[in-house]
Parts: C-alpha cells; sequence; structure tokens
C-alpha cells in the first residue's frame, strides 16, 4: 500500500503555521480557564502566553502574506484578521476589560479554526501552461 503523494512544500508551510496559531488560541483558552476557575498561578501562564500568541499570529499573517499565491484570498484575508484580532485582544486584556477580552477571545479561536479549516481544505490551482506556438 503506497503512502499518498506529500502537499506542495508552501501547503507543508502554511499548513503548519495553521496549526501552531490554533495550538497557541487553544493553550490561551486553557490557561485562561484555569486561573479564571481559581487557579490564580496560571495567570502568568495566560499573560506570557499572550505575548507568544500574538508573535505567532503576526508571523503567520506574515507567512501567509509572502505566500499568497499559495494560500488563497480567503485564507489570507483570515491569517491577517487573526493578527488583527490577536493584537485588539491583547489590547483588552492588558487594559482590563475582561468580559469584552472573553467575548473576544471566542472569536479569536472560532476565526482560528476557520483559518485551519480552510487552510487543510485549499489545494494548489494548476498554474496555466504555456502555449507551445
Amino acid at each position: 500500500m503506497a503512502l499518498p503523494p506529500l502537499p506542495h512544500p508552501h501547503l507543508v508551510v502554511l499548513r503548519s503555521a495553521a496549526t501552531v496559531v490554533l495550538s497557541c488560541l487553544i493553550a490561551q483558552a486553557g490557561w485562561a480557564a484555569a486561573f479564571i476557575g481559581g487557579e490564580a498561578a496560571y495567570r502568568a501562564h495566560h499573560q506570557v502566553g499572550a505575548l507568544v500568541t500574538v508573535a505567532v499570529c503576526l508571523a503567520s499573517a506574515v507567512t501567509y502574506l509572502v505566500l499568497r499565491r499559495s494560500a488563497g484570498p480567503v485564507n489570507v484575508v483570515l491569517a491577517v484578521l487573526v493578527a488583527v484580532l490577536a493584537g485588539v485582544q491583547f489590547a483588552l486584556g492588558e487594559s482590563g476589560v475582561t468580559a469584552v477580552h472573553i467575548f473576544l477571545g471566542v472569536l479569536l479561536a472560532m476565526t482560528g479554526t476557520a483559518l485551519t479549516s480552510w487552510t487543510y481544505r485549499h489545494e494548489l490551482s494548476p498554474r496555466p501552461q504555456a502555449s507551445a506556438t
């Protein structure tokens, strides 16, 4: 039984970026749930994780922009949206606007999930063949 062929290297990079972004977002939700649930020590993890998450989201958006022809317009928009939302989320957390911070966190996790889903389903469109005339 033969294994399926590997996807194009650009798709491997994009799928990896989306996976790391979603992993950071899920980790942030977990740490937030832990300290909201009474485990105060996890607040520091959430605060450090916020910086890591913003950096990962920004790096991912840059990756999608650089590989925009391979990523497609929907994925590029989603990646940039995730980075912008992560920046706003960080600012809300720093300013102590807890209710909006939690609500936006849910929306951010949903947007990160959409990015991951769209990226994994995306296939490269075939390049048009040059005519031999």
